[in-house]
């Protein structure tokens, strides 16, 4: 196996070997680190294959492009390693055979082909900086080291159930801690959406937005972020995920927004995700220059929302997802403040124009939704598991329309092996979901800890919810106060003359308890 390297400046190596693979040198920067490079391995003059991206380090080297053979070459130095970027890559060249894919291993010194390759480089900065920085990885190096041991090529399966322990912290001076989220199936039960609630100020977002970093390998701020866990860590196992998608319509939300640099932009036009990283929002990052070097950023303007439903229904289309989405869509268009619309013709016909036009139309709500299914369409993987993080859903949405959105996400999850963390101030999401899949953050000061519910969530009343989660029997309401005043000069029954009609039990139980206490 003979390999060539087309550097982004100066002349390219050429052979006329068969076969033989052409390293095209990339751009990308992990944190001062250039290691990427794009693939493309001729069997013969007449077939080749686009087998896609690897990297490649160099002991040694602490920053810049890894010094590659300006000739053609058989073998990497012995102070290089290499890996591919997923399972697809090394399946793509394992196919082809033993004859091939041996040679091409070992001439770029895979670390999943080779653990002597890897022992000799994985206490390197450059292999946690650079190899391991985008998430699955890890997971990447142990799938493709089985595979290339096998016999045959083995079907993709789904991934098995799991749970994930995640240390962080939500704030600077805050205690770190450690969170569960539990995804093993429990029979028929829906579990693949986990359910985070607490308090406003708990840290919920702030504990997506970490989670979303380390999840992903995408956002910290600088290489010795990542090397030290600033945004936390997995304790234990790390999740099988490749893909992660963040969705948060909030203004205020602390998620990373890709795009930072001309190479990021680049990639995003490309395929909408840094390298399995999605950001679905508002916010929008910003030219504009502030103090201290700080990232501005702005909120996208409605017509910016409209062009990015439309792409991501181009991406559905491409990838011969339309009927999926219509499936995934059902729920929502069951419910009857969607059904009025008429989208569902619209949508076979993939008439962009007719789209736009209907979509502009559209409540903020219904766009919310819409685009979130969509863009969930467009993006989960179906591959690898994905990780999909959803911040506060119930912003735009009244309750009906909340459950039939939950409902459309599950059926995407299910269909294309997807789980989703959900951080919500909402009843409506934890009464459709199990107690075991819920997790209540609680803060008191600096400290903050992990709680689960009291009761049994699901199908449970949104009132008894409300009351377990946030204490709301406690008189901390208005209506309590306005109930107290009046009982304590009026009777019930002129109380009641005052709304014009008989109050609740509830409200009616209160002001007899308050008359109660004034005879007392």
């Amino acid at each position: 196996m003979r390999f060539v390297v087309q550097p982004r400046t100066g002349e390219s190596s050429k052979t006329n070997r068969y076969p033989h693979a052409v390293l095209v040198q990339d751009n990308w920067d992990d944190y001062g680190y250039k290691t990427t490079f794009h693939v493309t391995l001729h069997v013969s003059p007449d077939e080749s294959h686009d087998v896609g991206s690897i990297k490649i380090i160099e002991l040694g080297r602490e920053s810049g492009y890894t010094a590659m053979p300006k000739k053609p070459f058989d073998e990497l130095p012995a102070s290089h390693a290499s890996l591919g970027a997923d399972l697809n890559y090394y399946e793509t060249i394992y196919k082809l055979g033993r004859n091939v894919f041996e040679p091409y291993f070992k001439g770029l010194r895979d670390v999943a082909f080779d653990d002597d390759i890897k022992a000799s480089v994985e206490d390197s900065e450059a292999y946690r900086v650079s190899l391991l920085r985008f998430s699955g990885a890890e997971r990447t190096i142990a799938d493709a080291a089985r595979l290339l041991r096998a016999t045959a090529v083995r079907p993709k399966r789904r991934s098995a159930s799991f749970k994930i322990r995640f240390k962080t912290q939500v704030a600077r001076h805050s205690n770190p801690f450690t969170i569960d989220f539990d995804f093993r199936r429990r029979g028929q039960l829906p579990g693949r959406i986990n359910a985070l609630i607490g308090y406003n100020g708990t840290g919920k977002t702030r504990l997506l937005s970490n989670l979303a970093i380390v999840a992903s390998g995408y956002g910290y701020d600088s290489k010795e972020d990542l090397l030290g866990d600033a945004a936390g860590r997995f304790v234990g196992i790390p999740p099988p995920f490749k893909t992660v998608v963040v969705i948060s319509y909030s203004a205020f939300d602390t998620f990373v927004i890709p795009g930072r640099t001309k190479i990021e932009k680049k990639k995003l036009q490309e395929s909408g995700e840094i390298f399995g990283y999605v950001y679905c929002g508002l916010r929008e990052l910003s030219d504009e220059k502030r103090a201290r070097g700080q990232q501005a950023y702005r909120l996208r303007t409605p017509a910016e929302i409209e062009t990015e439903f439309l792409e991501a229904l181009s991406r559905v289309v491409d990838a011969k997802r339309q009927d999926s989405l219509l499936e995934f869509l059902r729920p929502l268009l069951q419910d009857p403040s969607f059904q009025r619309i008429g989208l569902t013709q619209s949508l076979v016909d993939h008439n962009e124009e007719a789209l736009g036009a209907l979509f502009r139309e559209l409540s903020s709500g219904h766009k919310v939704v819409l685009k979130i299914v969509t863009e969930l369409t467009a993006h989960i993987s179906g591959l690898e598991p994905t990780l999909v993080l959803i911040d506060e859903p119930e912003t735009h949405l009244h309750p009906p329309l909340l459950a039939a959105f939950l409902k459309s996400v599950r059926a995407c999850l299910e269909a294309f092996d997807g789980y989703a963390v959900i951080a919500t101030h909402s009843p409506v999401v934890l009464q459709e979901t199990p107690a075991r899949y819920v997790q209540v953050l609680r803060r008191t000061a600096d400290n903050n800890r992990v709680v689960e519910p009291s009761v049994e969530t699901f199908a449970e009343s949104i009132g008894v919810i409300t009351q377990e989660v946030f204490n709301l029997g406690d008189g901390s309401t208005d209506w309590h106060a306005t109930l107290s005043a009046l009982a304590r000069k009026h009777t019930l029954e002129e109380i009641e003359d005052m709304f014009g009609r008989k109050l609740g039990f509830a409200a009616r139980s209160y002001v007899l308890s308050v008359h109660d206490e004034c005879e007392e």
